[in-house]
Parts: structure tokens; C-alpha cells; sequence
């Protein structure tokens, strides 16, 4: 882009080598031929804190850390729930205002200074309880997390019996049928004439009849299918509610699976990247088989059609109602994993030099791709299963749980040979939710050895340590009443608390920061980022776009609130409830903390200067904010002149300032 009266930078364009364009960062001018690594050829300290083998395992490791058993069951089930495609338009909308822009924020900032999540916010050190709250979000999630890998590896090795458990009925089960036939009947509260079926023992209303002269019988169906049975009696053997009295004593051998599943992550993980890099060549891809194997046999059923008619076409009314955009904007960020902290650890182990800004869109398409292929797998057999039944795919369907553990089962069931099948269906999901997995215990390990560098000698002995501590504490969530003690977690330590933290981290950078800083920052590093999108789309979306959003809802979540609750829509109780908002508290509560600490330990160090002047001191960026290539680069007075909302770098009409030499 030309400016008058000055010499010509294009911002976008391929750079030549012997040109000198100068570029910004943390409020400094530099000119490309600066950025030579340090003499020793090593970027900061990427020699001890490492860094990936090759791009492929980086790539490989935010795929998975992105695509996990969301993808598979929460994203369908929402499509469905939503309006199908119009659902799809809305998440396409909010990945291009928030959830894209965000992805490449978290990773530009990583690699820019090869810092994790709490010392990267050396570019606004008022912000760093923001990277703290991440870590302590990370552990909440990988503690739960885990606990729907076990219940993954119990159906894996469930179904390698000759006859698959959820296939038929156990003793102790009442009102339990092996299989659908026939349609159930809707609840009747008409008198009615009753008839029973011995071999699949349905009840059938017939209005306006009589039983007798004397009463009426309402016949409402409690019949359930042996799959759903099998889950909630034999898997998690649910009990009546979360109070004390109600959750029981840890299940033994959903405490071996997790056992297990705990055993496999430590040992993945035990040398750090370096292990988990190699990996995620088989957990990132396999997925991918076996969601092509059950999308070409879904897509043979009779009736596979209706469900694809389903998921692909649109309910236009339904993008008028804000409840579909905020369900897209909730699966957004558990599917890209933004705001985590994982994102940013990941990218913290770049070299300087890697074209992050390509990996993050091949990343954040991957995501959505796969979204969208294992829509096309849950609809096309619901279609089948819907044309077996007898009835439409809208009453197959189910949410959460109920459609990996209870639909997805009872769908196998009728792929031949089922054994097989549900094999390999139950360990892609296992191996989906070790990516995650990784993401989430290496931020924690990240975080603490980056304010600590001496434990990184102990990577192994720590890695072991929290392993052992997270598999005590998930111990609750195998016990009879551990849904809901997972169901509070997820609601109010995950939930929630990201919403929060990405408003937080959006404005903390961009608009305190400044965006246009950050954007030179990122020229810097790139020399010249990809071409497809220019300046002005980051901009908008960082400055203005993502942090409107997020707040916006943020705030409808707050005023439509509505707490988590039982199958039949019956609230957790109030003490659950205060569980749950002590724990959204502890998650959030480092935000302000630090923020109270830092502007303290300002004041005492800058004692005399004005509120205004010590504000300026407080978000100004420190020494360890610079390009890990070991380049020394000059401060403009320019930059440095005013930090925060008011500074140049927020002024996007005039950006010609930072990219014109000195």
C-alpha cells in the first residue's frame, strides 16, 4: 500500500531480498536484514525448551488438539438441533469474525517470542493472569476429559465379546427391549384399551376406549433400548442425583479404564514434543480411516438419504434466532481449543521463521472439514437406522453421551460384523481424545516449567506426578454419581470460564497491545505474510469483530442462564450449583488477583508518577517481549510515546508510520 509524499511498502507483498523494509514490534522499528539468529545459530532458548523435529508433527499436534470427540458427537447433534445448514452458515460466519482470528492471534504471539501461555504476556503484563487462568482451565478439562476416554476404552474392550453386551437385555433391567421394531407411541392421557407385545413388550394407545366402565389407564411408554440401558446401568451406573448420599464409591472397572487411559497419556508424554510429536502421526490420522470406512458404509444403508436431506437442508428461520449462534459459538471454541492455552504452547515450540500463518488456516479448515464428514457419518446412519425403525431420523437422534455411548452402539449393531466395527469406532474416539489429551496436560507442564525453567531437568518425574495427582482427583467422576460431577465441571470450569477469558484475551491484546503493533510484529516475523487476506480484514476482526461478539455472548449467556440439570429437566440442586460458581471463581479469579498484584508492585516501584503515567508502566511491555531469533531491535520513541487504546498502533487509517524507515 502507497502512501503520499513517502517511499512505498506494500504491507502484503513478496518482499526482495536486497530491499529494506522496516517493520514493528512491541513498539520497535526493525529492518528485515536484522533478523539473523543469535551466534550461536539458536533462537532464545528453544534450545532448552526444545522445539518440533519438522513442521509435520506441529501441524499434526493442533489437528488433534483441535479435532476431538466434539467433533464426532457435539457438532452433529448441534447441526441437527439448529437448523442443519443453518447452523452450519452460523459457524462458518463466527470462524471467519472470531474463531480464525483468534487461532492465528494465539499462534503468532507464541512463536513471535517462544513463550507459553503465562510468560507470552510479557506484551501486556497486566494481562498475565489471563495465561494462569488458561493453565488452571487445561487442568480442569484433561481431569474430566479423561474420564470419557475411559468410558471409550470400557465399550473398546466390551466390544470384543461374542456377543456384544448392549445387544441384549440383563436380568436387573426393567421395561428393557433389545431393539427398536416399530415407532413407540407418543404418551396418552386419554383413556385408552392397552395392548402388550410379549417379544418387544411396547405399549400402544388407542384414544377414546375404555379398559373398563370404572377407570382410565394412561399409558405413557417407559420402554428403553438395551444400549441406553447398558450405559447408564452397567457403564456409569448412574444413581438418583449428586447429593453425598448419592454418589457412591468409585466403580471398579471404569477406575482400571481410567487407570489405563492415564498410564497411555503419561507415557506418550514423558519426554515432552519429542514424544507426543511421534505420536500424533498415527492419532491425528487414523481418525480420519475410520471416519471415511463409516461414511462409505453409512452412506450404503437404505435410508442413508434422509439423513443427509437432514443435516444438509437449511431451517432459514433458525438463523434469526440468537440461540443458534450462540451454540456455533460454543462448539467454535471447543473445536479450534482457543483460548486453552493449548494453542499457544503448541506454537511456542516454533522456530522463528515457520509460515504460521498458512498452518493456521490448513488447521482451522481441518477442523471444520472433519466437523462436516462426521456429520455426514451420524446422519447417514440415523437415516438407515430411521428406515429400519419405521419412523423419521429426528427420533433417533441424541445429544451428548446419548449418541456416542447409546445411539452410535445401536447404529453398529447393524453393520456386519458388529464385533469389528465397534472395535474400531470405540478406539478412534480413544485415539481422538488422547490428542486433546496431550494439548491440555502439555500446556500444564508448559506453563510451570516456563516460570520455573530449573524443573525442565524433571520433565519426566513431572509428567508422572500429575498424572498421579489428576487420576486421584477424576476418582469422584467414576463413581455412580460422576456424570454429574463431569456435567459441572465441563458447565462451569470449561464453559463459561473460556467465554470469559477470550473477551479478556482479545482486548488485552488488541486494544491495549495495539493491533497494528501486532500486526507488525507478525510482518516482522513472516517477512510477508500469505496474500489471500489483507491487513484490513485482521484489523477489524481483532480490534472490533471478535471482542463484540464474544461479549455480546457472553452476556446473552448471563441473562438467559440456565443451570445444568437432570435428564427430565430438573435442575441441579442449589449447593451443586454453588459448587459450580466457587469453581468458575477459582478458575477466573487469577485475572484480578494479578492484575491487583501488578499494579501494586507498579506503584511501589514508580512511587511519584500519575495515575495515568503508572496505568502506562503497567501494560508496558517487558524485556522478555522480543523476536526468539536473538535479533537486537531499536525502540521508537513513537511507539513508546503512548501504550494502550489511544497509541498509533490502534489508529488503522494511518498504519504507514510503522512500515516506512527510520
Amino acid at each position: 500500500m502507497s502512501y503520499p509524499g513517502k517511499k512505498s511498502y506494500d504491507l502484503w507483498s513478496p518482499g526482495q531480498k536486497d530491499k529494506t523494509t522496516a517493520d514493528v514490534s512491541q513498539g520497535c522499528l526493525a529492518r528485515n536484514d536484522e533478523r539473523q539468529p543469535d551466534g550461536d545459530g539458536k533462537q532464545g532458548e528453544e534450545s532448552e525448551r526444545g522445539n518440533w523435529d519438522n513442521k509435520a508433527e506441529f501441524v499434526l499436534s493442533c489437528i488433534g488438539m483441535s479435532v476431538g470427540l466434539g467433533n464426532v458427537w457435539r457438532f452433529p447433534y448441534l447441526a441437527y438441533e439448529n437448523g442443519g445448514a443453518a447452523f452450519l452458515i452460523a459457524y462458518l460466519v463466527l470462524q471467519l469474525l472470531v474463531g480464525k482470528p483468534l487461532y492465528l492471534m494465539e499462534l503468532v504471539m507464541a512463536q513471535y517470542s517462544n513463550l507459553g501461555p503465562t510468560k507470552v504476556w510479557a506484551l501486556n503484563p497486566l494481562a498475565k493472569g489471563v495465561g494462569i487462568s488458561m493453565c488452571i482451565i487445561s487442568l480442569v478439562v484433561a481431569i474430566y476429559y479423561n474420564v470419557i476416554m475411559a468410558y471409550t476404552l470400557f465399550y473398546f474392550f466390551s466390544s470384543m465379546q461374542k456377543t456384544l453386551p448392549w445387544t441384549v437385555c440383563q436380568d436387573h433391567w426393567e421395561n428393557c427391549i433389545t431393539e427398536r421394531t416399530r415407532a413407540q407411541p407418543d404418551p396418552c392421557t386419554d383413556n385408552v384399551t392397552l395392548y402388550l407385545n410379549m417379544t418387544t413388550p411396547e405399549c400402544e394407545c388407542v384414544a377414546n376406549t375404555t379398559i373398563n366402565d370404572l377407570q382410565s389407564f394412561n399409558c405413557t411408554p417407559a420402554y428403553k433400548t438395551s444400549t441406553e440401558l447398558f450405559f447408564y446401568k452397567d457403564v456409569i451406573e448412574i444413581s438418583e442425583g449428586v447429593e453425598p448420599g448419592n454418589m457412591g464409591a468409585p466403580l471398579w472397572r471404569l477406575a482400571l479404564c481410567l487407570l489405563l487411559s492415564w498410564i497411555v497419556v503419561v507415557l506418550c508424554l514423558i519426554k515432552g514434543i519429542k514424544s507426543s510429536g511421534k505420536v500424533v502421526y498415527f492419532t491425528a490420522t487414523f481418525p480420519y480411516v475410520i471416519l471415511i470406512i463409516l461414511l462409505i458404509r453409512g452412506s450404503l444403508l437404505d435410508g442413508a438419504i434422509d439423513g443427509v436431506k437432514f443435516f444438509i437442508i437449511p431451517d432459514w428461520d433458525k438463523l434469526l434466532e440468537i440461540d443458534v449462534w450462540v451454540a456455533a459459538a460454543g462448539q467454535m471454541f471447543f473445536s479450534l481449543s482457543v483460548s486453552f492455552g493449548g494453542i499457544i504452547m503448541f506454537g511456542s515450540y516454533n522456530k522463528f521463521d515457520n509460515n504460521v500463518y498458512g498452518d493456521a488456516l490448513l488447521i482451522s479448515i481441518m477442523d471444520l472439514v472433519t466437523s462436516v464428514i462426521a456429520g455426514f457419518v451420524v446422519f447417514t446412519t440415523f437415516g438407515g437406522m430411521a428406515k429400519t425403525i419405521g419412523t423419521t431420523v429426528d427420533k433417533v437422534a441424541k445429544s451428548g453421551y446419548g449418541l456416542a455411548f447409546v445411539a452410535y452402539p445401536e447404529a453398529l449393531t447393524n453393520l456386519p460384523p458388529p464385533q469389528l466395527w465397534s472395535v474400531l469406532f470405540f478406539f478412534m474416539l480413544f485415539t481422538l481424545g488422547l490428542d486433546s489429551e496431550f494439548g491440555l496436560m502439555e500446556t500444564i507442564l508448559t506453563c510451570i516449567q516456563d516460570e520455573a525453567p530449573k524443573l525442565r531437568k524433571y520433565k519426566s518425574q513431572m509428567c508422572l506426578g500429575f498424572g498421579v495427582v489428576c487420576y486421584f482427583l477424576a476418582l469422584p467422576c467414576v463413581c455412580p454419581g460422576g456424570d454429574y460431577v463431569v456435567t459441572l465441571m465441563d458447565h462451569y470450569g470449561a464453559d463459561f470460564s473460556v467465554l470469559i477469558l477470550a473477551c479478556f484475551e482479545v482486548i488485552s491484546v488488541m486494544w491495549v497491545y495495539g493491533v497494528m503493533r501486532f500486526l507488525g510484529d507478525m510482518t516482522y516475523m513472516l517477512g510477508q505474510p500469505s496474500r489471500p487476506i489483507g491487513w484490513p480484514y485482521w484489523v477489524f476482526t481483532w480490534a472490533f469483530a471478535a471482542p463484540i461478539i464474544i461479549a455480546m455472548l457472553f452476556l446473552y449467556r448471563m441473562i438467559q442462564y440456565n443451570p445444568p440439570t437432570y435428564d427430565k429437566d430438573v435442575p441441579f440442586p442449589l449447593f451443586a450449583q454453588a459448587i459450580g460458581w466457587t469453581l468458575l471463581c477459582i478458575v477466573l479469579c487469577p485475572v484480578p488477583l494479578w492484575a491487583i498484584f501488578h499494579a501494586v508492585r507498579t506503584f511501589r516501584k514508580h512511587p511519584g508518577l500519575s495515575i495515568g503515567e503508572t496505568f502506562s508502566k503497567m501494560i508496558e511491555p517487558t524485556k522478555e517481549w522480543k523476536p526468539s531469533n536473538g535479533s537486537t531491535r531499536s525502540i521508537s520513541e513513537i511507539s513508546l510515546d503512548k501504550i494502550g487504546v489511544d497509541n498509533p498502533a490502534m489508529t488503522a487509517s494511518d498504519p504507514a508510520p510503522y512500515y516506512n524507515n527510520v
